[in-house]
């Protein structure tokens, strides 16, 4: 089931024991798009083993493409694109196969890690 933050359970909005010093923090790595116009839209990358890296094109159809929509909180996909640039770095997964029902792009099927 997917939540909100404000669908957790808490004590109630203003109630804490709280200075700016302890406000909460998180880095999500998972998967990112790099090199696009806007937030929603880039290049695919994920991270794996340590650092980020790219997800070749070979075979990435509509599906794979609403599986990282929906990973990012996006809902579906416009279309997939491969005019994003090059990366750099490790080539993570390659022939990624998704049914479009998987909630992480790693859950899809592929070739293996890097």
């Amino acid at each position: 089931i997917l939540m909100t933050l404000d669908q957790c359970s808490f004590d109630g909005w203003g109630v804490h024991d709280c200075g700016h010093d302890e406000d909460a923090g998180v880095v999500c790595k998972s998967v990112r798009l790099m090199e696009g116009s806007s937030i929603k839209e880039g290049r695919v990358e994920i991270f794996h083993n340590g650092s980020w890296g790219t997800v070749c094109d070979d075979y990435f159809t509509q599906p794979d493409a609403n599986v990282v929509c929906r990973q990012m909180g996006y809902g579906t996909a416009r279309r997939p694109v491969a005019f994003f640039g090059s990366g750099t770095g490790d080539i993570w997964l390659d022939d990624v196969n998704c049914y479009g029902s998987e909630q992480k792009l790693e859950s899809c099927s592929h070739k293996g890690w890097g």
